[in-house]
C-alpha cells in the first residue's frame, strides 16, 4: 500500500511540476562520472552488518528539531554549493547559497498621506523583535544577492522555504509578514508592512522596485529547478527504508515505476558532528510525462541531503541539478 501511495504521489507530482517548470531540451548534461567530490570529511567505513535502524523521515521538513548523539537541535543555518542547468541552457551554473534564521531586532517603518503637501511620507514606528530569515546568493559569475525577510514569530511558509537558494518572497511570509529587504549589486528594494506588528494606523511603506527580483530569469530557474528537487515525491518511499541495510527495489503500476538501489557509506563529520551516511541510487518513469535518475547521499539525521545529483525530465524538458552541504547550524533544543 505504501508503494502504491507513492506511485500516485510520482504522478501527481510530475503533473503539478510540469505546470510549473519549462523551456526547451538541454544538451549534455553531466553526471556523477563528472562530478567527482565527496561531501565532507569521510571517516572509517560502516560494517553493513551493522543493525542499527535508520529512516529518512519528514525529508526537507527543517522545521522540527532533529536528534544528533542522543541531543535535539534546531537547524539554524545552512550552507551549501548549488550548481543547475535548466532548460534551453548550455553551461551549469554554479552557486554558493547561505542561509540563516534567528530572532533580531529592526526598525518598523510605514507611510502616511499628508493633507497638506498631498505627498506620501515615510514614517518611523519604532524598534520591533522580528524573526529574521536570511538569503545569501553567491553566484560564480554575477552580482550576490541578500535577501532579508523578517516576520512576527516564526513563519510556517518561510521555514517551509527556507532550503530553497531563494525565498518564497512572492508570498511575503504569510499574514504575520513584516518586512523585506532585497540586495544585488547597486540594486535595492524594501517594503515594510506596519500591521505585521499590531499597527494600523499608517499604511506599508515601500521603497524601490522589485522589478527585478520578480521578473528574473535567473531567480525563475532557481526556483524552479529546486521545486523539482524538492517536491520529488520519491523521497517519500524512503521514509520507512533502512537507510544502512543494503537494499534495492523496483516496483511499476499503470505506467508508473521506480527503481532505487541503497548502499551504507562511511561516517562523514559536518559541523563537529559524525554522521553515517548511505548512498541512495534512483531511476523513475511516467511514461508520457516524465523520468529521473540520480542519487543522493544521505544520513538519517538530517532532514537535508549532504549531497544530491541528478536530472530531472518533464515532457521532454530536462532539468539537471548538483547539491552538496558545506556546513550546518544546530542549535540545542
Amino acid at each position: 500500500m505504501r508503494k502504491f501511495v507513492v506511485l500516485l504521489a510520482l504522478a501527481v507530482a510530475v503533473l503539478m511540476i510540469s505546470g510549473c517548470i519549462g523551456g526547451s531540451v538541454p544538451t549534455k548534461i553531466p553526471m556523477e562520472s563528472e562530478v567527482q567530490e565527496t561531501t565532507t570529511q569521510e571517516e572509517n567505513t560502516q560494517p553493513e552488518t551493522q543493525e542499527d535502524y535508520g529512516s529518512w523521515a519528514s525529508p526537507w521538513d527543517v522545521s522540527k528539531p532533529v536528534e544528533i548523539d542522543g541531543k535535539k537541535y534546531y537547524i539554524t543555518s545552512l550552507k551549501y554549493e548549488y550548481r543547475i542547468r535548466y532548460p534551453g541552457s548550455e553551461e551549469v551554473k554554479e552557486y554558493t547559497v547561505i542561509k540563516e534564521r534567528k530572532k533580531t531586532k529592526i526598525e518598523v517603518y510605514g507611510s502616511n498621506f499628508n493633507s497638506e503637501s498631498g505627498e506620501i511620507e515615510k514614517v518611523k514606528i519604532g524598534e520591533y523583535e522580528v524573526y529574521e530569515y536570511y538569503t545569501k546568493l553567491i553566484p560564480k559569475n554575477g552580482d550576490v544577492l541578500e535577501v532579508y525577510v523578517w516576520t512576527n514569530g516564526e513563519s510556517d511558509v518561510m521555514d517551509m522555504y527556507f532550503t530553497f537558494p531563494v525565498p518564497a518572497t512572492m508570498i511575503f511570509a504569510g499574514q504575520n509578514f513584516v518586512a523585506i529587504k532585497l540586495i544585488s549589486g547597486d540594486r535595492t528594494y524594501e517594503m515594510y508592512n506596519p500591521a505585521g506588528v499590531g499597527n494600523y494606523n499608517y499604511m506599508p511603506y515601500e521603497n524601490g522596485d522589485l522589478g527585478w527580483f520578480t521578473n528574473s530569469e535567473e531567480v525563475e530557474n532557481l526556483y524552479g529547478s529546486f521545486f523539482a528537487v524538492y517536491q520529488f515525491p520519491f523521497w517519500s518511499a524512503l521514509e520507512e527504508e533502512n537507510l544502512y541495510t543494503p537494499a534495492e527495489e523496483s516496483f511499476s503500476y499503470m505506467g508508473i515505476s521506480y527503481n532505487y538501489r541503497i548502499t551504507p557509506q562511511s561516517t562523514v563529520v559536518v559541523a563537529g558532528h559524525k554522521f553515517r551516511t548511505s548512498k541512495v541510487e534512483w531511476t523513475y518513469s511516467f511514461t508520457g510525462q516524465g523520468s529521473a535518475k540520480g542519487y543522493a547521499v544521505l544520513t538519517s539525521s538530517l532532514p537535508v541531503p549532504l549531497q544530491l545529483e541528478g536530472v530531472f525530465a518533464v515532457q521532454g524538458q530536462a532539468w539537471y541539478a548538483y547539491m552538496k552541504l558545506l556546513d550546518i547550524g544546530l542549535k540545542e533544543a
